[in-house]
């Protein structure tokens, strides 16, 4: 992904705390920015995405689009165009690039994309790089999935400076 200028470690001790980074993001986002959310399989991308699109005022249901890769919803700020990559890889992620770039150049819709590692013609694109990982307990010698395990590491990237609502998460590291 494109290198952001404004970069941040978060921890989100919790699903209610991340309904809160939520409700920050959300402020900090606008029509015309690519949001792109990476992360292993369990780690919270859908999570996120359905917390923050339920802030941005969205009604109707947020499902994953892991199998119908886009799905469209209205939003109190502009329309919201929900992509996951997962099925198609890197091998095929680029049949959506003339799509996904138009609808990023048009600039009235926020693009979120779930795997967007995948997407190298989303470079360019990205102007919000979220990359959340679950924090498995030290305990554990090998943690499975992310089932029973709440607490989320955050890399947040920007390509303009964090609020300090976002910044209340931050951790050193």
């Amino acid at each position: 992904m494109a290198v952001l200028p404004y970069q941040s470690s978060l921890l989100i001790p919790s699903l209610a705390d991340l309904a809160s980074f939520c409700e920050a993001l959300a402020l900090f986002l606008k029509p015309g920015d690519v949001l792109a959310l990476d992360g292993p399989l369990g780690a919270g991308k859908t999570t996120l995405s359905q917390n923050l699109l339920r802030v941005l005022g969205v009604q109707e249901p947020v499902n994953s689009p892991t199998f119908v890769l886009m799905n469209e919803y209205t939003s109190t700020c502009c329309p919201v165009v929900h992509v996951d990559l997962y099925r198609l890889g890197p091998e095929r992620a680029d049949s959506l690039s003339h799509e996904l770039t138009t609808i990023a150049d048009e600039g009235r819709s926020l693009l979120l994309v779930e795997w967007a590692c995948y997407g190298d013609f989303l470079q360019e694109l990205v102007t919000i790089q979220i990359a959340i990982q679950p924090v498995w307990d030290e305990a554990e010698p090998e943690a499975p999935d992310s089932r029973g395990h709440e607490q989320r590491r955050v890399a947040l990237a920007a390509n303009r400076l964090l609020p300090e609502a976002l910044r209340r998460f931050e951790v050193s590291c």
